[in-house]
């Protein structure tokens, strides 16, 4: 054998699988052999994540209610209040005073309010002293509906009413603790701490000397 053709035989040896030039290389293509994606999640698994979803659902209902529970009005505190607090009556805390964080069953009664005022009508200021949780009333005056019943909020709500006749709160819907409220008249300048039961009412007589 030639020197030319040992030459041969080992280019041949040194590249046996060589490809052609022109010949491209196959890649399969992995994505359509590949199967859908499948959830493989254990039910250990999918009862955590249950159980995160129902977890951070109550956060949001809780923090929704502590929202809507969550008033600024502070607590008064002094001797105005402490009076007021033994007499259900004051003529020097302002329209809207909050007396106390939580109701104390209080049930007050009737009142015959006498004024000079000329006026054939004058405001009338209905508020919360205590919690806000839920207590509702309704308002009549001489026996006719001032309206359907409402929540009853440490803010206070006004209504026009007249300086002569019956002034009536029924008690609509305790929302624990009994049903207190308060009443300040225009007319005299006084504010009146009351308290009822659910169904109960209490009857303001306004009365001109």
């Amino acid at each position: 054998m030639d020197n030319n053709e040992i030459k041969h035989v080992q280019d041949d040896e040194r590249h046996p699988y060589q490809a052609p030039a022109n010949n491209m290389e196959y890649i399969p293509d992995i994505q359509k052999e590949m199967s859908p994606h499948r959830d493989n999640a254990s039910p250990f698994t999918k009862r955590i994540k249950k159980g995160a979803g129902i977890l951070l659902l109550a956060s949001v209902i809780a923090l929704a209610i502590g929202m809507m529970c969550h008033t600024g009005t502070s607590v008064k505190a002094g001797n105005d209040a402490q009076t007021a607090m033994e007499t259900r009556i004051s003529t020097t805390l302002p329209v809207g005073a909050r007396l106390m964080s939580k109701d104390d069953h209080y049930v007050g009664g009737d009142m015959t309010i006498t004024h000079t005022s000329p006026a054939k009508k004058a405001k009338m200021y209905i508020w919360d002293y205590a919690a806000e949780d839920g207590d509702y009333v309704q308002v009549y005056v001489d026996g006719k509906p001032l309206g359907e019943p409402f929540m009853i909020k440490n803010k206070p709500v006004v209504f026009d009413v007249p300086t002569v006749g019956e002034i009536k709160v029924v008690g609509t819907r305790d929302g624990g603790g009994g049903i207190t409220y308060a009443v300040r008249y225009e007319l005299n300048q006084t504010t009146y701490f009351n308290g009822m039961d659910q169904g109960g009412n209490n009857v303001y007589t306004l009365v001109r000397e």
